[in-house]
């Protein structure tokens, strides 16, 4: 009796602790960066130049370099900037994005010109690259007018006009602009 209730006890113990520890932690691999991190660092004095480059409609892209002047480390990203003024107010509000992520994201944006050229027995077609700053960079093929539509949407919480359709056309000029962009970072 007392094997069948040490056996019964160990079981229930066993049991009990498997089910209170916590899931394994899984990294996502998909993810280009950590941060920034001389901009987060507290303790220093840091400068930040910020250089524009371009313009693409309301959006004002920018080098921004970060520079911690204690032991004079760098880092360089690339900055989309928007501005809105109200009667009483003006905003500016900037999302960086990251070489390595530019790269992928110039990728991405090329993908979406090629299949610009593809209008051939379409059906709704919808694309999407989400930044990790939250930018969504995408384009929908609209069967009923036989063309695609690009647009660029800004966080919700970042701006209240978020959204930014542009075309063809412009698509181009974007990727032109954000290969110059990424030479410079």
């Amino acid at each position: 009796m007392k094997k069948i209730i040490s056996v019964f006890s160990c079981i229930l113990y066993f049991s009990g602790n498997a089910q209170t520890s916590p899931p394994p932690v899984i990294k996502n691999p998909l993810t280009t960066s950590k941060g920034l991190k001389i901009n987060s660092r507290k303790g220093t004095l840091i400068e930040k130049r910020t250089i524009d480059l371009a313009v693409f409609k309301t959006l004002n892209i920018q080098k921004i370099l970060t520079t911690d002047m204690s032991d004079n480390s760098t880092e360089n990203v690339l900055g989309i900037m928007t501005e809105t003024e109200t009667f009483d107010t003006i905003s500016k509000k900037t999302l960086t994005i990251e070489k390595a992520e530019l790269i992928k994201l110039l990728l991405s944006l090329q993908i979406l010109d090629q299949k610009g050229n593809e209008t051939q027995n379409q059906e709704y077609t919808k694309y999407k690259f989400v930044t990790l700053s939250n930018i969504e960079f995408g384009c929908v093929y609209r069967s009923y007018a036989k063309n695609w539509i690009h647009y660029i949407k800004l966080p919700s919480s970042f701006n209240n006009q978020n959204l930014i359709e542009f075309d063809k056309t412009e698509l181009k000029q974007l990727i032109k602009i954000l290969k110059s962009a990424e030479e410079q970072l």
